[in-house]
């Protein structure tokens, strides 16, 4: 019998996990004063077949606190209870003791907590008519909000096979490729009948390992919407927490990523929509009197872009103010005349550690840690990111990330005897270097391309690696900071499936260099971060407009430049 039991938690668990999300979203919903009825109406559906599907597994502490919740929400329907704040929260709260029953039900535990009779002491409380809201409940609402995400982020668990053996799997189909590049090298030297026919064999072997690992790949992903969703009820606490008013609007929620890129930027996107409400949403009354809808709006959209996945979050909120930061800037020492930054040097500044405009520490804001965790955040896992703010309109992010971690298309380039990997989601083009556009041996300067001076870094003078170039270099054309830029490098190798590799203690704090990888003939490859390699290096380099367009591009080579 015990096994029967088993079988019908596992069935139960998974659905139950869905039903408290739809109740959550609901109350959310519920808020915002539409569609009130038809609203509870749902909220009642979910919480009856939650209730009765616990009952029916033996589950009698959530099947108790089902039955005060339905209560409370038939009340509410009749008009007998007034639909309040401190009711939403409390069946909210509802919803948390539930989700820590089902947790307890998932780790074998069977409802030994005994927490959840206070909340339903509560709900007989409110249907009574006489809740009184618990002191400090907005405080604890945000400190769960901030410190327990992962905890109620039961979206993405719903994978039926655990992470572990996805990430086993993944670093199998790696070596697997390693492999296969090693033997492809190998057959290019067998001559006659049997090296055709061996390379006809691997390009089969090919065929067949590139859909292995896709299928892998496609396991591992995700949709970003109930990840995204999971943070309604962030968002919600938080902004009450701190005087405001604010919901969040997910668009494009079906867009698919990694379950280890979701994972290692919840922290950041946590941190990002704290800074959104305690510095971009207005308090109601300041909403108001400048003509906006009391509650704010934190917007985030998902979209494949370049490779990867492009995340932008915006609020219409108070914006940035230039005279604010600068002033903060030249206080700091960070630069002398930040007056001058454009827009978005200026606004990557608060990216740097210890960076705050406000007036006060609390729990929510103010220590300057937030955006620097964020940076660091995104950079760990190949990402960038970019700050668009207008004042009295609102703050954008645009934050580009992988779609896995696992491996990337990167374009080998040589310089000198060392060998290197650009991920190719940031090669634009390739062409080669005219002759004298950079001084010999200098690290920096330009070259004409399509009437524009393009900035380039010849990377053997960056890297200090010596020697002198060859005659004929070669330039990999890569968008960076919004603009373009070049990498100066001595050969094209040719691009393909990178395995990523992590790096050891000693080069993780080198700025530029974001992984590692085997090649083909054993050799070990630095995988570059081009953002991360260009910041700051550039200076003075910016592109400028050159009147004669008869000084356009050289022709390409290895790759069209356009």
């Amino acid at each position: 019998m015990n096994s029967d039991r088993d079988e019908l938690l596992q069935t139960f668990t998974p659905e139950a996990h869905e039903l408290l999300d739809e109740i959550e979203r609901a109350l959310l919903q519920l808020e915002t004063g539409r569609d009130a009825h038809e609203v509870l109406q749902r909220v009642f559906r979910a919480t009856h077949t939650l209730k009765g599907s616990a009952g029916s597994v033996g589950l009698g502490g959530l099947s108790d606190l089902g039955h005060a919740a339905e209560d409370v929400i038939e009340a509410l329907c009749r008009g007998e209870v007034s639909l309040s704040t401190p009711v939403v929260s409390l069946l909210l709260e509802t919803v948390d003791a539930a989700r820590r029953l089902v947790a307890e039900v998932e780790r074998g535990r069977a409802e030994r907590s005994t927490s959840y009779r206070e909340v339903v002491a509560r709900l007989e409380e409110a249907r009574r008519g006489g809740l009184k809201a618990k002191e400090d409940a907005g405080a604890t609402s945000a400190r769960r909000a901030t410190e327990d995400d992962a905890e109620g982020a039961t979206g993405i668990k719903s994978i039926r096979v655990a992470v572990e053996k996805l990430d086993c799997m993944a670093d199998l189909i790696g070596e697997l490729t390693l492999g296969r590049n090693r033997i492809a090298r190998t057959l290019r030297a067998v001559r006659g009948d049997a090296g055709a026919a061996l390379r006809d064999e691997m390009e089969e072997q090919d065929r067949l390992c590139k859909e292995l690992e896709e299928a892998v790949r496609a396991a591992r992903m995700v949709p970003v919407g109930p990840w995204f969703r999971h943070y309604e009820r962030t968002v919600r606490d938080l902004a009450h927490a701190h005087g405001r008013q604010a919901r969040l609007l997910v668009v494009h929620g079906d867009v698919e990523v990694d379950t280890a890129v979701v994972e290692r930027f919840r922290d950041a996107l946590t941190h990002i929509l704290r800074n959104a409400i305690c510095h971009g949403i207005e308090p109601p009354e300041a909403r108001r009197a400048a003509g906006k809808d009391p509650c704010g709006t934190i917007t985030l959209r998902a979209a494949h872009e370049r490779g990867g996945i492009a995340l932008r979050i915006s609020d219409d909120g108070a914006g940035m103010s230039r005279e604010r930061i600068a002033a903060r800037v030249c206080a700091l020492g960070r630069h002398p005349e930040p007056e001058t930054l454009p827009d978005h040097e200026l606004f990557n500044l608060v990216f740097e550690p210890g960076f705050s405009t406000a007036a006060e520490s609390s729990l929510l804001a103010g220590r300057g840690m937030g955006m620097d965790v964020v940076r660091r955040s995104v950079e760990s896992i190949q990402g960038t990111i970019r700050i668009e703010s207008r004042e009295g309109q609102g703050t954008s992010l645009s934050i580009q990330l992988p779609l896995t971690l696992a491996t990337i298309e990167g374009l080998s380039v040589g310089i000198g005897g060392e060998r290197y990997v650009i991920p190719l989601r940031a090669v634009l083009a390739c062409c080669d270097l005219p002759r004298g556009a950079l001084a010999h041996g200098g690290a920096r300067g330009l070259m004409i391309r399509r009437g524009r001076a393009l900035p380039c870094v010849r990377l053997r003078a960056l890297f200090g690696l010596g020697g002198s170039p060859p005659p004929d270099e070669r330039v990999v054309i890569v968008a960076h900071d919004g603009s373009e830029a070049g990498l100066v490098v001595d050969l094209l190798d040719g691009e393909g499936r990178t395995v990523v590799k992590p790096l050891g203690q000693l080069f993780r704090r080198v700025r530029g260099v974001t992984g590692s990888t085997i090649l083909g003939d054993g050799s070990v490859a630095m995988i570059l971060d081009v953002d991360a390699l260009l910041g700051g290096v550039l200076g003075d380099l910016g592109p400028v407009d050159v009147p004669d367009e008869r000084r356009a591009a050289p022709s390409a080579a290895g790759g069209s430049p356009g």
